[in-house]
């Protein structure tokens, strides 16, 4: 198996024995991408399981354009996307669905309120809030929200 390259600290490392069967257990399940730490900095390294087993070819298509805003649910790191067909907004790591913008809105408010930190990824603007750029999320971020409780 190749090695796994942090995006953050740009180190190589291989997948430590329970890091390799839950991207094998995701592999099986057909998920195409996959969360797992950095060893060396503790950042978030997508991979992808279905490329690393040999059941694709290539990466799935980049999903940045699809991701709104960082989830406004408590302990969840993911992002909340616009499903055109279902007419819903929703967040694949939690499941939390939304209506319409002005829901997710209040959600935001809500959040930023209890965990003040939470402001580093929104914008406010006079109709409602905007997401920062999700490539400039700060590293710490994750880990404080996943700590949420």
């Amino acid at each position: 198996m190749e090695k796994i390259k942090c995006d953050s600290c740009c180190k190589e490392f291989d997948l430590s024995v329970t890091q390799l069967k839950e991207i094998q257990e995701a592999a099986n399940s057909g998920i195409e991408r996959f969360i797992i730490y950095c060893p060396e900095c503790h950042s978030l390294v997508f991979v992808y399981p279905l490329v690393l087993f040999n059941l694709k070819t290539e990466k799935p298509a980049e999903f940045e354009e699809t991701r709104l805003f960082c989830c406004p649910t408590t302990a969840c790191i993911g992002f909340v996307e616009k499903d055109n067909e279902a007419k819903v907004y929703g967040c694949s790591e939690c499941g939390k669905e939304w209506k319409n913008l002005k829901d997710i809105y209040i959600d935001i408010e809500k959040i930023i309120t209890k965990y003040e930190y939470r402001k580093l990824v929104y914008k406010k603007r006079s109709n409602g809030w905007k997401s920062i750029n999700l490539e400039k999320i700060p590293e710490e971020y994750y880990d404080k929200v996943q700590k949420e409780g």
